[in-house]
């Protein structure tokens, strides 16, 4: 499942395009301006936005124009809706569809965009993992002294504020996700201290410095046959990325639980309000 962001001002096309999109298994918020777009889009760190040009205050080409001038936004797939779209749009947006709207159309743009870039980041995730300067800055965190009993608590505390039954903070190597601190983790977790950078979600947290929301992994070909969610049976999964001073990506805060839906984006903005908490224990392993 994706996080899809549409931008339209007519709020019967925003309706119909919430509603397919859904359908085919993604997750949509819809605004109703360019601005309002722009900051859902900063909030959320969505996979895929889809714009309409004609919008009052803030055209879909002046919102697209922001969204590549960003580095954190520049490399998310746009989709324009125009009943004609202006020339500047086809140097900005990935596909461009006319309107009236085809909702058939605009899922298979969409689903194509989403493998397009899935493939796009599981190679830089690859690259991003062995940086030599991230690892330093992982490693400062894991040889200092443990103190895994202030970090489960914190986790205790985690499942506490999000309502989700298990939580973990972790640290990420160029091979695996360490487990720095957990509560209601799965036993063999635990036990192994962690799992492989290919069986978790992290690694495209890590790789692109952005969270992860799964509602609903039996819904998700990415993560459906992972053994993470096939063996210890988690359905529902958040992530957000711990960065270090310097601002490296050196692990995450995560969520996981056995029922499908309980990870939310408010999940997400819970979990981002305590990186900053998650950190400071972690340093003081030091």
């Amino acid at each position: 499942m994706a996080s899809i962001v549409v931008a339209e001002d007519d709020t019967d096309i925003a309706q119909l395009l919430a509603t397919v999109l859904s359908n085919a298994g993604h997750s949509v918020r819809t605004a109703p301006s360019g601005p309002v777009a722009l900051d859902m889009i900063s909030e959320a760190g969505p996979d895929l936005i889809i714009l309409d040009h004609h919008m009052p205050g803030m055209s879909g080409l002046d919102v697209a124009g922001r969204l590549r001038g960003d580095a954190t936004t520049a490399s998310i797939p746009l989709i324009m809706l125009s009943a004609a779209a202006p020339a500047a749009a086809r140097g900005l947006c990935d596909v461009t569809i006319s309107k009236p709207v085809r909702p058939k159309h605009v899922v298979e743009a969409a689903n194509e965009l989403l493998a397009a870039r899935g493939e796009h980041l599981q190679h830089d995730a690859a690259h991003q993992l062995v940086d030599v300067e991230r690892l330093l800055a992982v490693s400062d965190y894991l040889t200092r002294p443990a103190h895994a009993d202030i970090l489960d608590a914190f986790a205790e505390k985690l499942t506490t504020l999000t309502g989700v039954p298990a939580a973990a903070i972790t640290l990420v190597l160029n091979d695996s996700v360490v487990v720095a601190g957990s509560h209601g983790m799965p036993p063999w977790v635990r036990e192994a201290g962690g799992v492989p950078v290919e069986w978790s979600p992290d690694t495209i947290v890590v790789a692109e410095d952005v969270p992860v929301l799964i509602s609903d992994s039996a819904a998700d070909e990415e993560y459906a046959t992972s053994p993470l969610f096939s063996v210890s049976g988690v359905r529902s999964y958040a992530s957000v990325p711990l960065n270090s001073a310097e601002g490296h990506v050196v692990g995450t805060l995560c969520v996981m639980d056995e029922e499908p839906g309980t990870c939310t984006e408010d999940t997400v903005q819970i979990l981002h309000s305590q990186r900053a908490k998650a950190l400071m224990m972690l340093a003081r392993a030091g």
